[in-house]
């Protein structure tokens, strides 16, 4: 059962530099349609980069974007809906 699209927000984090921001890529540029925004933020005390992006997708697309980036070695992933309305 697919859920009616909703806004939600992924954050991604991995070590500048790895081969981990090269698979998150690919894993993004997959559901590209389904984005609204993002921004990159370089964490200046670590080598670690955090990734953002807001998307409006059902709960199904959801999961598979955060299941498949999850799955990447040294990818960090956590994401946050928003209330239906």
């Amino acid at each position: 059962m697919t859920t009616n699209p909703r806004m939600a927000f992924i954050l991604i984090s991995f070590q500048r530099g790895s081969r981990a921001f090269l698979d998150t890529a690919s894993v993004l540029g997959k559901y590209e349609e389904l984005f609204l925004g993002s921004i990159n933020v370089p964490i200046p005390e670590s080598k670690d980069s955090a990734f953002g992006v807001l998307v409006k997708a059902n709960t199904d697309q959801i999961g598979a974007i955060t299941g498949t980036l999850g799955k990447i070695d040294g990818v960090k992933v956590k994401s946050a809906l928003l209330p239906e309305d």
